[in-house]
């Protein structure tokens, strides 16, 4: 994660970005589907479960551009989806979205709709359209964790170090999906039934009570990621692993990686005696 070591005008000025820049417009989109696992299962985290959420998000945003160029002229704009070192989630704290929570996540707390409160929580994709159109800005976001200590409590590495502050070093998503060495034998024996990624901070979160699928059909789980069949797994070549994941999360990151962390999970698995 080198580019989160580059400069704050980077991560927080649009106009290193766009030299015209007048407004962020920032958007969230559901990713949330029910995880529905055994307990020890091997796993996959959910937002990987889907279509990759890059082409996803990108696609929605750039019809938005297009949309705004309709109503507003011949406007540059650009459009970011973790693709950069701009720090999304500040923007849409700002922008009204949500609140970064305890476990580092953008929350999109409570809000009434008629007569009952509707909990978006936090399995939500950001992006974001950094644009010369001059918009009137939105009130920032207003939550807070209050007390609770859920997601710090679960993490099964204490890799929530502070508000809102991750240990990467600790992180069982850092190690599972960006980490290209080994795996520190402390962490990879913490990781247990997890192959990619880890949802457990926002699994335990009461901002994510409640919370309904998303009704976008490209985030659909795959059922062999839903229900992820280590075995076979782990027979795939790296021509089939290419094949496979192509359109997926997963397949961003290298062959070698995938195959660790199946080892791994299934070393796990065995130990605990559980399949």
């Amino acid at each position: 994660m080198s580019y989160l070591q580059r400069g704050p005008r980077q991560r927080f000025d649009p106009r290193v970005h766009l030299p015209g820049a007048q407004s962020v417009v920032v958007c969230a989109h559901s990713y949330y589907s029910d995880p529905d696992e055994n307990p020890g299962a091997p796993y996959v985290s959910i937002y990987s479960r889907g279509e990759n959420y890059h082409f996803v998000v990108e696609d929605k945003l750039q019809s938005l551009c297009l949309k705004m160029r309709d109503l507003a002229g011949d406007v540059k704009s650009k459009i970011f989806v973790d693709s950069s070192p701009i720090s999304e989630k500040s923007f849409a704290a700002k922008a009204g979205i949500g609140f970064i929570g305890r476990n580092g996540t953008m929350i999109i707390p409570k809000k009434r709709q008629g007569k009952k409160n509707t909990s978006f929580g936090s399995f939500y994709f950001l992006g974001i359209i950094i644009t010369e159109l001059k918009l009137e800005p939105d009130e920032p976001a207003t939550g807070t964790c209050g007390k609770c200590r859920k997601c710090v409590e679960a993490c099964p590495t204490a890799a929530i170090v502070g508000d809102g502050i991750i240990d990467s070093d600790k992180c069982i998503s850092y190690h599972t999906t960006q980490n290209k060495g080994d795996i520190p034998e402390d962490i990879a024996s913490s990781m247990g039934n997890m192959i990619f990624g880890c949802d457990i901070c926002q699994l335990v979160c009461p901002y994510n009570s409640g919370i309904s699928s998303s009704v976008e059909p490209r985030f659909l789980p795959d059922p062999e990621l839903a229900r992820p069949d280590i075995a076979k797994l782990l027979e795939i070549t790296e021509s089939e692993f290419q094949r496979r994941f192509m359109n997926n999360s997963i397949g961003e990151f290298k062959y070698d990686m995938f195959k660790r962390n199946l080892q791994i999970a299934d070393k796990n698995i065995k130990s605990c005696g559980t399949m």
